[in-house]
């Protein structure tokens, strides 16, 4: 009888360590590199990201047409305009935009250096660096692995372009003010099976991954940063306070050992509840006529412009936006924070800018949308 039980629990063994897969190094992204997803916030039918434990199979055959492209290129940070100030990166993104994000790829960890080039708050000419460095990706991946990271940058803004109304309850006058965009994400891979999608199976690992995301903000006195928080009653005028604040999702992320894409990627609320997915071109699916681009997701006009431009809104997540337009030596020359929805359209006054070249940009509360756009002003 012990011998039985012992032969039990070896074949038991044996078929829940070949049941399931290693993603290794080998699916980090390399120089030369595209990769191209497609995320939609309303797909053809529910998303269902199954339970723990394996093996389980998930039909994502559906995941194949709408909603709008992301394509990261990656290419080699001395292409980039800010290089000089990541000496350590070996791997950068360019997106279609511009905007640069340089990496450091090591054989255990992907992680994120900071930004340059048409970054997307202060977009010309400027590096910003992550104070704490995020990883972005992680190997080898096992079931059962958890993965914990955080990351951090500043903004930071003259006081001369603010409205009046805020920071006006202030018992001092401040140098300047800093937005802080920090994100803490805890991950653990908790599953494992196959995966369907565009009619090709994948064996994968399922990691369900807690990110909260922060912004914060700060203000300079006497060469210092400070919360004012405390000195205006507990709350940050001029509707301000709005933008300030935490969000937690949870995204259940789909990791092969054969493709260096995300397969899937859903994301959900702190209350669990769905609000969309990513998925990969596994399938040729993402043709360049024939698709929408993210680049064209938000739609700029006049251009040239004189005493005012429009912004059009496509396919935008509704929420508060920092909205800033920058001049090409960097500097900011208009803010405002404001909300936005799909298709909503602005109004920005132009007067008393020169005539020149600037750069709108549009940047979500929690730092996970930007668009950017450059436009004239005769």
């Amino acid at each position: 009888m012990k011998f039985l039980n012992t032969l039990c629990f070896f074949v038991l063994t044996v078929t829940f360590v070949s049941s399931q897969i290693t993603v290794t190094n080998t699916t980090f992204p390399a120089i030369g590199d595209t990769l191209k997803t497609r995320i939609t916030s309303n797909p053809p039918a529910p998303v269902n990201v199954g339970n723990t434990n394996g093996p389980q199979t998930w039909n994502f055959n559906f995941l194949n047409s709408g909603g709008f492209i992301s394509n990261e290129i990656y290419v080699s940070p001395s292409l980039g305009t800010q290089s000089a100030a990541f000496p350590d990166a070996n791997l950068m993104i360019l997106s279609e935009d511009g905007q640069e994000q340089y990496l450091k790829v090591s054989p255990t960890k992907l992680e994120a250096l900071g930004f340059g080039g048409e970054n997307g708050f202060l977009p010309t000419n400027l590096a910003i660096k992550y104070t704490d460095k995020p990883v972005l990706r992680v190997a080898p991946l096992n079931f059962i692995t958890a993965n914990n990271s955080s990351g951090k940058f500043n903004v930071d803004i003259g006081t001369d372009i603010l409205p009046d109304s805020l920071l006006a309850g202030l018992p001092f006058t401040i140098d300047s003010i800093r937005i802080q965009f920090s994100g803490a994400t805890s991950g653990l891979v908790d599953a494992y099976g196959s995966l369907l999608i565009q009619n090709k199976t994948f064996e994968v690992l399922r990691e369900k991954s807690t990110v909260i995301s922060k912004t914060s903000l700060f203000v300079k006195l006497f060469g210092n940063w400070i919360d004012p928080t405390p000195f205006l009653g507990g709350e940050i005028p001029g509707g301000f306070g709005d933008f300030l604040g935490s969000d937690t999702t949870i995204n259940y992320n789909f990791y092969s050992n054969t493709r260096k894409e995300i397969l899937v990627s859903v994301e959900h609320n702190a209350a669990n509840e769905f609000q969309s997915v990513s998925f990969a071109d596994v399938g040729g699916i993402i043709s360049s006529s024939n698709d929408i681009s993210l680049k064209h997701s938000m739609t700029l006009y006049p251009n040239p412009a004189t005493q005012f431009i429009n912004i059009e809104t496509k396919d935008w997540k509704e929420g508060l936006y920092f909205l800033t337009i920058t001049d090409l030596s960097g500097r900011v020359v208009f803010f405002e924070n404001t909300k936005l929805a799909e298709n909503d359209k602005k109004q920005i006054s132009t007067n008393g800018l020169s005539t020149g070249q600037y750069i709108f940009t549009a940047r979500d509360k929690f730092n996970q949308g930007v668009r950017s756009i450059k436009f004239v002003i005769n």
